[in-house]
């Protein structure tokens, strides 16, 4: 999806929105430990396209401006975008960086933003055994070194098998749930199969939730 990142949105309304559910967000984090015995923090979706990417990329932005020092790591190895949308070099990236074909310095691209470091995707052929091992762990604890947080984005549930590898890395991960895509019985489902990872559920994000506005309000947004 990687729509409306903060920076990029023309309309300083929706920005300024976007902005300030952002703060909500971030305050409900730290209230279940974000920044403290959580760093390394996952944004997953059940499906594609439901804006997980979206969200962990406009949290990075909102946290940069915020002075925080920020990681944004790619893990979805099958639909890589970030380099694209940064303006970035998409490799090497993450994978190369796990499966030894590159080194850390190699796939960090700095200040993509003020205070985000990105590391993209990079290119796999096998995205599922690129993840096998602790090598994504260790990563992050290198990356935490000189890093707040480490923001990652998790391949789909319902997509990808090696999201329950990048999900058991983490020290935390928010499920994000497009409104009106899944019913309730599937969105229950996938957060008793993310507990069952071990890794704590910080909370659900509904995302796309539409308002109708009245006409003249939309027109003055």
């Amino acid at each position: 999806m990687l729509r409306n990142l903060i920076q990029k949105d023309g309309n300083s309304k929706r920005a300024e929105v976007i902005a300030t559910e952002l703060g909500y967000l971030w305050s409900n984090l730290l209230q279940r430990g974000v920044g403290d015995t959580h760093r390394a923090i996952g944004f997953c979706a059940i499906g594609d396209d439901e804006g997980s990417n979206t969200l962990a990329a406009n949290l990075a932005l909102f946290l940069g401006n915020k002075q925080k020092r920020v990681a944004l790591v790619e893990a979805t190895l099958r639909s890589a975008r970030m380099a694209s949308v940064f303006q970035a070099t998409p490799s090497p990236g993450l994978a190369e960086l796990l499966t030894g074909a590159a080194s850390l310095r190699d796939v960090v691209r700095p200040e993509v933003a003020a205070g985000v470091d990105l590391i993209p995707a990079g290119v796999s052929n096998d995205p599922f055994w690129t993840f096998t091992g602790d090598k994504l762990r260790t990563t992050l604890n290198h990356v935490l070194e000189n890093h707040d947080l480490c923001l990652v984005d998790v391949p789909g549930l319902n997509r990808a098998p090696e999201a329950s590898l990048v999900v058991r890395a983490l020290d935390a991960v928010v499920l994000v749930v497009e409104t009106n895509r899944h019913r309730e019985a599937v969105v229950r489902r996938n957060l008793t199969y993310l507990r069952s990872l071990g890794t704590p559920v910080l909370g659900s994000v509904a995302n796309q939730l539409v308002h109708e506005l009245p006409v003249l309000v939309h027109k003055l947004m």
